[in-house]
């Protein structure tokens, strides 16, 4: 009967509080109603934050989140507090999923992102009898949560790429010093866009997504680009990781679209940046998963974007070599330029020494098979190697589509003759590699569907098509 009664109280107490907040009231019932309202629900108890949920002035939500003050009686409302008790009421709801999904809350988005850029140092506030006392990087932890949870239809979807929610949560990634802040904001950015993407796979048209998408690529360009090439601690290689992950999802006709529409002065400057980021991580020794998102990164990069970007210091590599035979001889380490200018050849040579050890591998396990000897089954491997075979080709044909197109014997090009020797030798020797696996396969593969279904394959072919048909480009 006590828990009845209980139950029958709380109850009451939800109905006054959804009096106090509906629309007529005053500012000051509002804020009251808002103030007590969390503290009435559990989360166990769906039905009475469904009712509330219903009830809810989302309006004044939205004042909340972007008013500066509310007046009271006890005085002005510091604007800290406003949003905490705006961002508590929506934490109810948003691990529910008809309540995340459903458009009132997708309209919250752009107001609630606003809170992430607002650090406060202190929150401990005083008003009348309530004292208020918590750690300042709850709310924003918080708010980074409800919108996780509630980016997930279409609606919220365009609603958060839109470019300054994108800036907001890309600003709060580079200025916080609280790792959990952090890698929450990279986690909502990943999901923004991979759900993004998924969704356009999914179905052939929704215009209104497509857009939003097109349009939010300017703003993450911007800032990841930024960090690639600045950023000197684990914060490269989250952004190289989002880069690697949402590149290959973008769909391309939304890449095509924004390459066209893009300022080509600012392109090539997120271009150049991106490339600065890309040679720094290639210069180190790499975790083998670091070097896959970096290869991954470029390949889709010069895809979207053509090779001139990564490959035109090449035309540089003479004056460079003329500078350098006039240094003393105990010249230190390369200076920036020298290594940006050399990147491409540096990038070339990694890649063809992945590729040739990976299809040396691919090559001894199927003749084991062929052989009907006994392999050991790595799975994680052989799926790897069916993905990056594949994008390190893409990044080998790039580069002899570029050689190809700008280097015609005897004429200026800039490129030194020692460098092309070297970039000659290396493709030679990884196209000999390519071309003996695929003679096995050929050889070996008893019906053309099972050689269409074969990803090294087919990738094969079309790499060493390529190769024979620009092999014009090279030295004699």
């Amino acid at each position: 009967m006590a828990a009845h009664s209980s139950a029958a109280d709380r109850s009451a107490e939800i109905d006054r509080c959804l009096e106090l907040i509906s629309p007529a009231q005053p500012d000051e019932s509002k804020f009251v109603g808002m103030l007590l309202l969390p503290r009435l629900l559990n989360h166990d108890q769906v039905d009475s934050i469904q009712r509330v949920f219903d009830g809810m002035n989302f309006k004044f939500i939205e004042r909340l989140l972007r008013t500066s003050s509310v007046n009271s009686e006890t005085g002005q409302v510091p604007e800290p507090v406003l949003r905490e008790i705006a961002i508590n009421v929506l934490a109810c709801f948003a691990h529910y999923k008809n309540m995340a999904s459903n458009k009132v809350m997708a309209d919250r988005i752009p107001a609630l992102s606003t809170v992430l850029k607002e650090k406060n140092t202190d929150l401990r506030i005083l008003i009348g009898s309530w004292i208020h006392d918590s750690d300042p990087t709850d709310g924003t932890r918080e708010a980074l949560h409800i919108l996780l949870c509630v980016s997930v239809t279409k609606e919220a979807l365009v609603r958060m790429l839109d470019p300054d929610v994108i800036k907001n949560i890309s600003e709060l990634i580079v200025a916080t010093e609280n790792e959990q802040e952090q890698q929450l904001a990279l986690q909502l950015i990943h999901s923004t866009f991979a759900r993004s993407c998924h969704m356009l796979h999914e179905k052939k048209s929704i215009p209104s997504l497509e857009s939003s998408l097109k349009y939010s690529l300017q703003t993450l360009f911007t800032a990841l680009s930024k960090i690639l090439a600045n950023n000197q601690d684990k914060l490269k290689f989250e952004t190289l990781n989002i880069l690697s992950n949402v590149l290959p999802d973008i769909p391309s006709e939304i890449m095509r679209k924004f390459e066209e529409e893009s300022d080509q002065d600012k392109l090539a400057r997120w271009l150049q940046d991106l490339r600065s980021g890309l040679r720094q991580i290639f210069s180190n020794k790499l975790d083998v998963k670091y070097r896959d998102q970096s290869m991954v990164t470029t390949s889709c990069l010069l895809s979207y974007f053509g090779p001139d970007w990564l490959f035109s210091t090449l035309r540089k590599t003479k004056s460079e070599r003329r500078k350098n035979e006039k240094k003393p001889a105990n010249t230190p380490v390369l200076s920036n330029e020298e290594a940006d200018i050399k990147f491409p050849i540096l990038l070339i040579h990694l890649v063809a020494v992945e590729t040739r050890v990976m299809l040396d591998d691919i090559h001894e396990r199927r003749l084991k098979l062929h052989n009907q000897e006994v392999v050991e089954v790595d799975t994680e491997k052989e799926t790897r190697q069916e993905m990056m075979v594949p994008v390190c080709f893409e990044i080998l044909e790039a580069a002899i589509q570029y050689l190809s197109s700008n280097y015609v014997e005897g004429q200026e090009s800039g490129m030194d003759a020692d460098v092309l020797l070297k970039i000659r030798t290396v493709l030679t020797d990884t196209m000999n590699i390519v071309m003996e696996l695929l003679k096995f396969i050929q050889d070996t593969t008893t019906s053309d569907e099972d050689l269409e279904d074969d990803l090294i394959a087919q990738a094969s072919m079309r790499i060493v098509a390529l190769y024979l048909a620009e092999e014009g480009y090279e030295l004699e």
